[in-house]
């Protein structure tokens, strides 16, 4: 998050360029307030959410967020989109540019899932749309400008909606300033976790608004360290987990949460469907069962309000014009009715194997990331040759169809070849730390990017095989402690472990242990999310872990909410002064 991420040492030239908009001008104070500690998010509630979604930002604004950050880029049709490295391999099931596609087939392809199946047919959403979703929660946007000279668009957009003085720009913002001169007028000063109450005050007495970071560093769940800062006087607090923020800063979101519960438990029928229709807009928290309750509500518009929460339709157009355009002499028509086909998951496995002795690579992954995506069966020495490719998209396209199709063969297939690309990786990035880090030709950048993409479907593979399978393998990806030059692989196969680990969590228990700090805190969270089904594992190993595993699944506890550990916690809180602080703050949240 660039804007607040200047070091005081580096104030001038570069805080001109990221600073926040102004604490005390008459234009710009809706954004920067004092009186109260501001909450900052990061991408979005994109430790809770996927990044960049209209969902992710209204979460953010519902867990008490003032400032969200969001990533604006430009498509190929020039609309303006949210979305932040411009690659659809992390975050749709697609491949290729954002920016060399059009809004409309943006609007296609499903920006959740890679998340998890839980997030599932979330779309990259315009950035209009989040305009208007902003101005209705009342909150301000820090915006991370990706595409060059999009000033214009960006400026005519935030004046018909009304935002123009609800916002600040980073990123590649240099045309703003000749358009609108009150941008980024008052200083900001960013601070590290740790900061004392005399360098704040002097911050303060130089006129800087004082933002504590907790975004993408090793502090990014240190509530403690949240704490103070708040306690040290800063101004805001940025994080990557708003959750945790807003306890920090003394709004928990739980109290709130609470009081939805009970407005829509008794009173008047409207007002209690407005409260279930509010609670549903928290995914993560631990309130499934309050809807399980309501669906037997003798009222049926309850019911229907709890029901309509959990169920989402869509209609499947019709399919067959793609299936004819398959043999089709023009290789844009093949490339593109493969992709159409896929998109809709149609049976059409058949006719898309004629596509693979294409010779034109494009069509090739086209047919290749289609059959990945439809039923039917394909044989494995059908698709096995293709992990061969000397072209890493072919590749994780393959890998893709042959999970869904042989998941028994694709197990070994995939960890082999996930193993020589990323030991091939660690390779290169060593000679490229040992030529101390310089700054890569686009030629160099390339092939960098193309295996990126084939590793993000790898980890997507290994998501659709054996439930076993998927969870050892996802397993040994996310706990895995090395060098890791995408700064994503990790976190991605995670994320995907958070409705899987239910079946083993000794696996992500035992990470809690690990002496690598990124590791434990993965673990943690993965263990947050996982839901109801782990709490009795994590009951089960509370008495018999060392302190440091023992602090976390306190806290895990605390965060699932969780009655049933009550009386262990209440146990431990009279026989270990060391942690009795944490309990007292456990025993209070649940």
């Amino acid at each position: 998050m660039q804007i607040f991420r200047i070091s005081i040492s580096m104030r001038g030239s570069i805080l001109l360029l990221f600073l926040l908009a102004p604490s005390v001008s008459v234009v710009h104070a809706g954004i920067l307030e004092r009186g109260r500690v501001l909450l900052i998010c990061h991408r979005t509630a994109n430790r809770d959410s996927p990044e960049n979604t209209l969902e992710s930002l209204d979460l953010a604004a519902r867990m008490g967020c003032n400032i969200v950050e969001v990533d604006v880029r430009r498509t190929l049709d020039g609309q303006l989109v949210l979305n932040h490295d411009d690659y659809l391999e992390r975050l749709t099931g697609g491949m290729g540019d954002v920016e060399l596609t059009s809004s409309d087939e943006l609007g296609l392809l499903d920006t959740g899932a890679w998340m998890g199946q839980r997030f599932s047919q979330m779309r990259i959403p315009l950035f209009e749309q989040a305009l208007e979703l902003a101005r209705e929660r009342g909150i301000g946007l820090a915006l991370d400008l990706k595409s060059k000279g999009i000033a214009p668009l960006v400026l005519a957009a935030l004046e018909r909606e009304g935002m123009l003085e609800r916002v600040t720009f980073g990123g590649e913002w240099d045309d703003v300033p000749p358009l609108y001169p009150d941008a980024n007028r008052d200083p900001v000063a960013s601070v590290e976790p740790g900061v004392d109450a005399g360098h704040v005050a002097s911050l303060h007495r130089e006129g800087n608004f004082v933002v504590a970071n907790f975004s993408a560093n090793s502090h990014e769940m240190d509530l403690p360290a949240m704490r103070a800062a708040v306690a040290a006087g800063v101004d805001a607090i940025s994080v990557d987990y708003p959750r945790l923020g807003a306890d920090a800063v003394g709004r928990p979101v739980e109290a709130r949460l609470a009081v939805l519960a009970r407005q829509a438990s008794s009173g008047s029928i409207p007002l209690r469907i407005e409260a279930i229709r509010e609670l549903s807009h928290y995914p993560g928290f631990p309130t499934r069962r309050f809807f399980e309750h309501w669906l037997r509500d003798p009222d049926d518009r309850i019911s229907r309000a709890a029901a309509v929460a959990l169920v989402i339709a869509r209609p499947q157009p019709p399919i067959q014009v793609f299936i004819d355009a398959l043999a089709a002499p023009q290789k844009t028509a093949r490339q593109n009715a493969a992709w159409a086909i896929g998109m809709l998951g149609a049976p059409a496995t058949a006719s898309l194997l004629s596509l693979l002795s294409d010779k034109d690579p494009e069509v090739l992954k086209e047919a290749l990331l289609a059959l990945s995506r439809c039923p039917g069966e394909v044989p494995a020495d059908r698709l096995r040759p293709f992990l061969g490719s000397e072209i890493p998209t072919v590749r994780g396209a393959a890998a893709l169809a042959l999970a869904r199709h042989q998941p028994a063969v694709a197990a070994r297939a995939i960890q082999d070849l996930l193993a020589r690309d990323e030991q091939g990786s660690a390779r290169e990035y060593a000679q490229y730390v040992s030529r101390g880090k310089p700054r890569l030709t686009q030629q160099e950048i390339d092939p960098i990017v193309e295996n990126y993409r084939e590793q993000m479907k790898l980890i997507q593979a290994l998501a659709l095989l054996s439930p076993k399978d998927a969870l050892h393998s996802l397993a040994a990806q996310a706990f895995r402690s090395a060098e890791d030059p995408s700064g994503v692989t990790a976190l991605v196969a995670g994320y995907q472990l958070w409705d899987r680990i239910a079946v083993d969590p000794g696996i992500a228990i035992r990470a809690l242990d690990s002496s690598d700090n990124l590791v434990a805190d993965r673990a943690e969270w993965i263990l947050v999310q996982a839901g109801p089904p782990v709490l009795p594992a994590l009951r089960e190993a509370l008495n018999s872990a060392d302190q440091s595993a023992r602090q976390r699944l306190i806290r895990i506890l605390a965060w699932q909410c969780d009655s049933e550990s009550l009386p262990a916690l209440r146990k431990l809180q009279e026989s270990d002064s060391q942690d009795a602080a944490l309990i007292d703050w456990a025993i209070d949240k649940i």
